[in-house]
C-alpha cells in the first residue's frame, strides 16, 4: 500500500523540513514541554517517522503551503491543547444516553477511514448544548477517539456524516447555533485536514441558509469536501464510499448500530 509520504510534493517536502526546525521555537512559545507529543507522535526536529511528516504537511495544506502560517497555526493549536486540557479529554467520562443520541463513531469507510456519525434531530438542546463547555469537551473527545484509529502512514483522514433528519427551523435556535459554531471553529483551528469525505443527509428545507451561515467559518479547502444529499441519495451516495456491511441499516447499509435503533424506527432517516 501507497504511503501518505509518498504522495507528497518536492515543495511540501521542503517546507515539512523547514517546518521541523522550528519545531523547538513552536513548543517554547506554545508553553508545552519540549518532549510533548501530539497524537502519539513526538515533536522532535530530528525525528525520522514519518508519522510527523505527515501531521506537520496537514498544518502546511491548510495554510498553503507558507511555513510562517503554519508555524503560527501549530503553536496556536498546541496553546489550545493545554488551555483546554485536550490530552487528558479521552480520560473524561460524559452521560452516557444523552450523547450517544449526538454522535458516535462506526466502523470504517473502503479506504479504512473511521466513520463518525453526528446525529442533530429529536435533540433537547437545552440538555445536549446549554452546557456548552461540556458539550465541547464531548465533541472534541469524539474527534479524538476517530484520531486513535488514524496511523498517520496509510489513513490520516475520516469520514463524517451529519444526519438532520426530524430537524426543524425551531429546533435550530441560538443555543444550537452557538454550539454549532464553537466546534466548527475547534476543528477548523485545531484539526487541519483532516477530513476527508463530510455527508449532510436528510436536509430540511431550510438547509441552504443554515450552510451559508455555517460556511462563513469554514475554508475553501473544507467545503469542497462537502457532499450534500437529499433523502432519496442516502444509500447510493454513501455506499459509494462505505461497504454495505459496513454502513448502518438507517442508511440503506446491513450494520445494526445501537444508538441508531434506540431512537426508534419512526426517527430512522429515510432511505428511499
Amino acid at each position: 500500500m501507497t504511503t501518505i509520504t509518498s504522495t507528497f510534493t518536492e515543495d511540501e517536502k521542503k517546507s515539512i523540513n523547514q517546518l521541523k526546525e522550528c519545531l523547538p521555537d513552536i513548543l517554547k512559545d506554545s508553553g508545552v514541554p519540549e518532549n510533548y507529543t501530539l497524537w502519539g507522535v513526538p515533536l522532535d526536529k530530528d525525528s525520522k517517522d514519518e508519522r510527523l511528516d505527515v501531521i506537520l504537511v496537514k498544518f502546511l495544506q491548510a495554510r498553503n503551503n507558507d511555513v510562517s502560517l503554519a508555524k503560527e497555526m501549530l503553536t496556536k493549536s498546541l496553546k489550545w491543547r493545554l488551555e483546554f486540557r485536550t490530552d487528558t479529554i479521552l480520560t473524561e467520562s460524559f452521560p452516557h444516553d444523552l450523547f450517544c443520541k449526538v454522535g458516535f463513531i462506526h466502523k470504517h469507510d473502503k479506504k479504512n477511514r473511521p466513520v463518525t456519525y453526528n446525529l442533530y434531530g429529536g435533540l433537547n438542546n437545552e440538555e445536549v448544548f446549554g452546557n456548552l463547555d461540556r458539550f465541547l469537551r464531548w465533541r472534541v473527545q469524539l474527534m479524538e477517539k476517530g484520531i486513535q484509529l488514524l496511523d498517520f502512514k496509510n489513513v490520516y483522514q475520516m469520514i463524517q456524516v451529519h444526519d438532520y433528519n426530524l430537524v426543524t427551523f425551531a429546533s435550530y435556535d441560538n443555543t444550537a447555533k452557538t454550539a454549532s459554531k464553537s466546534v466548527t471553529q475547534i476543528m477548523q483551528d485545531n484539526y487541519p485536514e483532516f477530513l476527508a469525505v463530510k455527508f449532510f443527509v436528510n436536509i430540511p428545507w431550510w438547509g441552504d441558509w443554515v450552510f451559508k451561515f455555517i460556511s462563513i467559518f469554514l475554508s475553501e479547502q473544507t467545503k469542497a469536501k462537502f457532499v450534500v444529499v437529499s433523502a432519496n441519495g442516502v444509500k447510493d451516495s454513501m455506499l459509494e464510499f462505505i461497504d454495505e456491511d459496513n454502513l448502518p441499516v438507517a442508511y440503506g447499509g446491513k450494520s445494526i448500530v445501537p444508538e441508531l435503533e434506540n431512537k426508534g424506527s419512526a426517527d430512522q432517516p429515510p432511505t428511499e
